[in-house]
């Protein structure tokens, strides 16, 4: 619960028990905390009482005892994503830009996802679907779902979605009118039937390949099954350093994490038509 105060003209959102805020010092030193109702967070540069956050306003300061200054920061999505507790390895944030701005993601749409994982793109669906969308997640594995599931729980997302152990492979989909399909499994192309037999026509899959010889066999199955406008593409990615004695790239980037393959359901043209 989020109470609002009112300072002159100003509405204020005041830090409450149970809002996650990124306590920030530096890229380094960074952490995501539900701030819970008494208690201290304990780092190497001193403690921090929780009520000296509770009542503070995004943006505000404060100092541990040993006057190391941290921020009070509203974390971005890339935070709420990187920082789940996670079982699986995650979509990154660099790769569900590119996804979603090539799907139709929005308030109010049905997407399907498989497998759940720890549930990192699940909770950037379910921001994107809310208030009236929904996000339908497959896993094979209940410990994996359970664990999505709960990260859903802890950002407050859960009423946007909802979690199915199952083997779509065998099972099939329960839904169908589908706006968008997404496949993280290690063999996407046995569920390219199902996902077209899912989607609304002229609508969107993506599946997230690690390797080219997966890749290979997922496009394969693509161009069998009635889809078009197949595309494959590498996001990758570098900071750069901007100091006083001179801009250059950083020396370490996310380089490959997966292919992003794209494509758009089409009609399948029978023999007599």
């Amino acid at each position: 619960m989020v109470d609002l105060s009112v300072k002159g003209s100003r509405i204020r959102l005041m830090i409450q028990p149970g809002d996650i805020v990124l306590l920030y010092h530096s890229d380094r030193m960074k952490y995501l905390l539900a701030i819970p109702d008494k208690g201290k967070f304990s780092t190497h540069r001193g403690e921090i009482e929780y009520e000296q956050v509770i009542g503070k306003d995004y943006g505000d300061s404060i100092r541990t005892q040993l006057n190391c200054e941290f921020h009070l920061l509203k974390p971005t999505l890339a935070d709420l994503e990187m920082k789940v507790r996670r079982t699986t390895t995650i979509v990154y944030p660099k790769d569900v830009g590119m996804m979603l701005l090539q799907t139709l993601v929005f308030p109010g749409a049905r997407v399907i996802e498989t497998g759940s994982g720890s549930g990192a793109l699940t909770i950037v669906l379910a921001n994107f679907v809310r208030p009236d969308g929904k996000v339908y997640s497959y896993e094979r594995r209940p410990e994996f779902s359970a664990n999505a599931r709960a990260n859903a729980v802890r950002y407050g997302l859960d009423q946007f979605c909802e979690f199915f152990v199952s083997d779509p492979e065998h099972e099939g989909f329960k839904q169908e009118d589908i706006d968008a399909v997404f496949l993280d499994v290690p063999e996407p192309w046995t569920l390219i039937g199902r996902a077209h037999e899912a989607l609304k026509g002229g609508r969107a899959l993506v599946a997230l390949i690690p390797t080219a010889e997966q890749l290979r066999k997922t496009v394969s199955a693509l161009e069998l099954q009635g889809f078009t406008r197949i595309r494959t593409k590498e996001m990758l990615e570098r900071d750069i350093l901007v100091r006083p004695s001179g801009t250059r790239p950083a020396d370490r980037m996310v380089a490959h994490t997966v292919y992003v393959v794209f494509a758009h359901k089409v009609r399948i043209m029978t023999d007599c038509e």
